[in-house]
């Protein structure tokens, strides 16, 4: 075979090779565009205000600070269960609760900051 069929042949080959991988690549960047722009919408809903009610059990009540510390079961779509201290909105919320109480309490505000907005105690 000739030098010039051998180099055009290795050409076409390389052509078809990048042109057919770009072309690829391409479709999967698109498609990953559209998924990039799903998530930054979702991420936009999630960061609108919310309300979540939750049950949980008070570890501490630190009204200096304005803040009660709550072992909570999992707050959808905001956090995992765990135990943290939540900022309340008013004194008032936790007058008569004490440490140990099963409460139900209201959570508002925009993921990951919330604040208590209600509080009650459960038998």
């Amino acid at each position: 075979m000739r030098m010039w069929k051998v180099a055009l042949l290795l050409n076409l080959a390389l052509l078809l090779g990048i042109g057919g991988g770009y072309l690829w690549w391409g479709r999967r960047a698109e498609r990953l565009e559209g998924e990039l722009a799903r998530a930054r919408d979702a991420q936009a809903l999630s960061r609108s205000e919310q309300e979540w009610v939750v049950r949980g059990v008070v570890r501490a009540v630190l009204p200096d600070a304005g803040v009660i510390v709550i072992s909570h079961e999992a707050i959808a779509g905001f956090m995992a269960p765990m135990t943290m201290g939540f900022r309340v909105a008013s004194p008032q919320i936790y007058d008569g609760v004490q440490v140990g109480d099963a409460v139900r309490f209201k959570l508002r505000g925009v993921a990951p900051n919330g604040v208590v907005i209600a509080l009650e105690r459960i038998p």
